[in-house]
């Protein structure tokens, strides 16, 4: 997973890349957007008719994790993983382990 700091930045790159927003974080009273690009050869020919819809279900996905919607994430997560190449799992998992101490099972 390559990682884009500032949503300026990925702007620029969405035109010609798939980029994801992952997550604003803090670091010393600023707040940084973060994104990541997904390599082109992570996603093979045969995907490519299904990778917007993985686009719009991964923005779903954060819109529940912002709002709280564990359940939902959780759902989201059982049907990302392993899209994108696989780049995306080590994000879904660092999710899906903040939902389970926010709301444990």
């Amino acid at each position: 997973m390559q990682l884009i700091f500032g949503r300026e930045n990925a702007e620029k790159l969405k035109e010609r890349y798939t980029v994801l927003e992952l997550e604003t974080v803090e670091k010393q009273g600023t707040s940084i957007e973060v994104f990541c690009l997904i390599p082109g050869e992570k996603i093979g020919i045969p995907d490519l008719p299904t990778v917007d819809q993985w686009i719009k279900l991964h923005n779903d996905f954060l819109n529940g994790y912002q709002t709280n919607q564990y359940e939902y994430c959780r759902q989201c997560i059982e049907h990302l993983r392993g899209k994108f190449g696989g780049e995306m799992d080590s994000f879904y998992d660092e999710i899906e382990n903040r939902i389970n101490k926010a709301d444990p099972k």
